[in-house]
């Protein structure tokens, strides 16, 4: 008897290709577009995801980005572009796109030379067939293998890729996280491609020096936007490139960072495991600057657990390490950490000991020393001082505060900034000042009613 209609459909919807559905494993040796496609398989399933959910985060099709894992589809700039990202790929698939490109190129060539009409050589084009060293022109096509090579690496281009690191973290303080994470993210993959060229050992050092500092901006960069799992694969990443470097004091620097990213996401006690190995792993040639800055770090976590003695000795030895830092000294990764910075941490470990006096004091002089650009420091230093101005009955000016970093966080676009920023709304809330609390989160609300508008 003949299947139903109903039937058939229904086979018919079991034998098609799903979501998720195992593929035949692509041969990336054949060719830059198998490689591609294979390399952007590979760390889709690294990273656990089907390819519904990478559809999800790049805004592109399954399907689409089904063609392209089996080579079937020459990808865009875009779609690569947006899944570097999406996979935190940090940049490899977007030099290996340029691959393609050339590839492509070449295979657009050979066919409009198949298609050219047969000419018939002259007497003189046939004797130049017998001379030795001939080629015809299409072999000059091959000139083209050239550009796969691997550029030679040379001091000036190094110091040049060290300027473009510093510079980028100058531009956080005028741009989104969100904005600079492709600049980012674009100068680590050029940095970690270089890493597979074979360099002498001191450039190689510095390579991977300013890898690991790129891979910790950029873990940063994640926190701020909140994406925790994105900051973890970035800091695992900054610390194979500075194992490779082998500078334990930019391990330390890298560590102190992740101290505070663990403050705020799983706590002190998780803070201090970072800041602990950090200050025990350090070489004694780390300079005085930043051995203050984890201290200072070390304070403030140690204030939230309760070690009150021990959080104001560390807060001292900030202190008097940073007075007798030498003039101009410095890690060459280093911030400038200087008395308006310390005065910030110190705050917020006066608030943490319940000393909100101090507090307002310490978090004033912040403020007082800050630059005019540093607008989101700023904002992060007004909830904390907005907090001490609840500690001390100031409901008012707390909660002017606490309304106008809400305002610089938000345009920002720094959920880690939002997240402090409801961590003042809660205190309003536990105080028993429920319009306050309300009156933030009518703010919050047509905020968001203006951006999505």
């Amino acid at each position: 008897m003949a299947k139903s209609a109903d039937s058939r459909r229904s086979s018919a919807q079991e034998g098609a290709r799903r979501p998720g559905r195992p593929v035949k494993p692509q041969d990336g040796s054949k060719s830059a577009l198998a490689a591609l496609s294979a390399q952007l398989r590979e760390l889709r399933l690294e990273r656990a995801l089907t390819l519904q959910n990478l559809a999800e985060l790049t805004d592109y099709s399954w399907q689409h980005l089904g063609a392209i894992e089996r080579g079937q589809v020459v990808p865009s700039e875009n779609v690569i572009a947006a899944c570097d990202a999406s996979l935190l790929a940090n940049g490899k698939l977007i030099t290996m796109l340029a691959a393609v490109v050339r590839e492509q190129a070449h295979v657009r060539h050979q066919n409009a030379a198949a298609r050219q009409p047969t000419r018939r050589l002259s007497a003189a084009q046939a004797g130049a067939e017998q001379t030795p060293g001939y080629a015809p022109d299409l072999d000059w096509e091959r000139l083209a293998d050239v550009s796969r090579r691997p550029s030679r690496i040379t001091t000036a281009i190094v110091e040049d890729l060290e300027l473009i690191t510093d510079r980028q973290r100058r531009l956080y303080h005028h741009l989104s996280s969100a904005e600079m994470l492709a600049c980012v993210h674009g100068h680590l993959g050029v940095l970690t491609t270089f890493l597979g060229y074979h360099q002498s050992a001191g450039l190689r050092h510095r390579i991977a020096a300013a890898a690991a500092e790129a891979a910790g901006f950029a873990a940063w960069l994640w926190f701020d936007l909140g994406d925790a799992f994105q900051a973890d694969q970035s800091y695992r990443h900054a610390h194979a490139a500075v194992a490779e470097a082998t500078d334990r004091g930019l391990s330390a620097y890298i560590k102190g960072y992740q101290g505070i990213v663990s403050a705020q996401r799983t706590g002190p006690d998780a803070a201090l495991v970072h800041l602990d190995e950090a200050c025990a792993t350090a070489p004694r040639s780390l300079s005085k600057i930043t051995r203050a800055w984890l201290a200072v770090l070390t304070a403030e976590a140690l204030a939230h657990t309760g070690q009150r003695t021990a959080a104001l000795a560390a807060i001292n030895r900030s202190r008097a390490l940073l007075d007798s830092a030498p003039v101009g000294e410095s890690d060459p990764w280093m911030f400038d950490f200087n008395s308006g910075r310390l005065a910030a941490h110190t705050g917020y470990s006066y608030l943490a000991l319940n000393q909100p006096e101090r507090a307002v004091d310490a978090f004033e002089e912040a403020l007082r020393l800050l630059p005019p650009s540093c607008d989101r420091r700023a904002a992060t230093i007004t909830v904390g001082l907005a907090h001490a101005r609840l500690a001390s009955g100031e409901l008012e000016e707390a909660q002017r505060m606490a309304a106008a970093a809400l305002v610089v966080f938000a345009e920002r676009g720094s959920v880690a900034g939002l997240h402090q920023v409801r961590g003042i709304r809660n205190a309003f809330r536990a105080a028993g000042h429920h319009a306050a609390a309300s009156a933030l989160d009518e703010q919050a609300r047509a905020g968001w009613g203006a951006v999505s508008g």
